[in-house]
């Protein structure tokens, strides 16, 4: 029988944050997959588990790669072992291994307790197994092996297998960690939310442990962000065929070289805190790319803002005044960030601050007319696009800073 590896195309279900799915549905259409549905925290294409590689080693803002193999009606949690004992596990899963199970169980009246659906998951892939082979895997709840998921909504659900296991959103390379790290595959999906061209200056003022400017310098240098992975889910199916991850690295590998040597933008990254700008340097030398990031302790209106022929772009994280800071006296920090922002501007850069505080940055007076609702977790954030200071923020700036001069304000439409 023919390894369904490579042979057997199925639905690809492709999960990410709140928010973030346009930007995922960007880079799928870029790898010349067709984009199908595309909702809040995922998006539909289709593909063989032979995709699954290619995928997990190039999508940027993506957390797992799901391969789609039964659809099926379930009121009751017997009605999920029934359906799925009928699954030739046995052409996926190795007898002799190890396997986990996730699921999602939403508005199931049935259901009181949504860890009875995942035991149903394994009896039924377990008496399948052993009924074919003898012999039956081992399961936990660790996503180290082979992983499944189940989806199950009101009378609809849905049987996959995780080709990703860990999310893809753990690169690897955040070995020192600094307060409130911003997620890789966030950071990756402001980057690219951006409108950043790759050539014009990169900026990135209170950089903390340095997420956003290292996921500027791999897309700069076209580095797949899984080439730091040594193991996905993948990896440990029973048809898995080692040829394809190699070939798929080789080829990322090769992308990257090429990427590197072409690379010419500058990348700046600064902290105020300097055991911060340690950290940002120690995950970029992990990284592969601390040499094509300029780290400065300094306080963010000490910032470098290079002139430069190429639009640059400028992208701040500042405090959001929940766990870090005074909200109050952040008020100060986010007028300061609006003044950077007009020195950039000035030198040809786009200017974004990206918030979980927005009415804060609106005391502050950053005025802005376009932004884009992301998620950090669980708190609702949002990218603003090019803020400018009111005129009212502008003079309280200017009584707290004498001896700087702000570029003019910026006509308003």
């Amino acid at each position: 029988m023919q390894s369904p590896f490579s042979s057997e195309p199925s639905k690809l279900v492709i999960t990410c944050s709140p928010g973030v799915a346009p930007v995922l549905a960007r880079e799928i259409s870029e790898m010349s997959f067709e984009v199908g549905d595309v909702r809040d925290t995922s998006v539909e294409t289709e593909g063989t588990l032979a995709d699954c590689v290619r995928l997990n080693m190039r999508l940027r803002t993506a957390h797992r790669v799901l391969y789609a193999l039964d659809v099926f009606r379930a009121r009751r949690a017997d009605d999920v072992y029934d359906e799925l004992v009928a699954v030739p596990w046995e052409r996926y899963l190795d007898p002799d291994g190890y396997f986990s199970v996730d699921r999602s169980v939403e508005n199931v009246p049935a259901i009181r307790n949504t860890n009875l659906p995942a035991l149903k998951v394994k009896d039924a892939i377990a008496d399948r197994m052993r009924n074919a082979t003898g012999r039956r895997p081992d399961s936990g709840k660790e996503r180290t092996d082979a992983c499944v998921f189940l989806h199950w909504a009101g009378e609809r659900a849905s049987v996959y297998i995780d080709t990703t296991g860990q999310s893809l959103s753990f690169r690897g390379y955040r070995e020192a960690s600094s307060e409130a790290p911003l997620r890789e595959s966030l950071a990756a999906a402001l980057i690219l939310s951006s409108g950043w061209n790759r050539r014009g200056a990169f900026l990135n003022p209170m950089c903390g442990g340095g997420t956003l400017a290292i996921e500027a310098a791999w897309i700069a240098q076209n580095r797949a962000p899984a080439l730091l992975r040594e193991n996905f889910a993948f990896m440990h199916l029973a048809c898995y065929e080692p040829g394809v991850w190699t070939d798929v690295r080789a080829a990322a590998l090769r992308d990257w070289e090429a990427g590197r040597a072409a690379a010419k933008c500058g990348i700046f990254a600064s902290d105020v805190d300097e055991a911060a700008v340690r950290a940002a340097r120690a995950n970029a030398a992990t990284a592969g790319c601390g040499d094509a990031i300029r780290f400065d302790t300094c306080d963010v209106l000490d910032s470098p803002v290079p002139v430069s022929a190429e639009r640059g772009a400028a992208i701040l994280n500042p405090p959001y005044g929940g766990r870090i800071g005074d909200p109050v006296r952040l008020r100060d920090t986010y007028e300061d960030v609006g003044a950077f922002l007009a020195m950039a501007a000035d030198a040809n850069c786009d200017g974004f601050v990206f918030t979980g505080n927005p009415e804060l940055a609106d005391a502050a007076g950053l005025l802005c007319e376009r932004w884009r609702t992301f998620y950090s977790g669980a708190l609702e954030c949002r990218l603003l696009e090019n803020p400018s200071l009111s005129s009212s923020a502008r003079r309280r700036f200017s009584r707290r800073n004498p001896g700087r001069k702000l570029p003019p304000q910026p006509q308003q439409p």
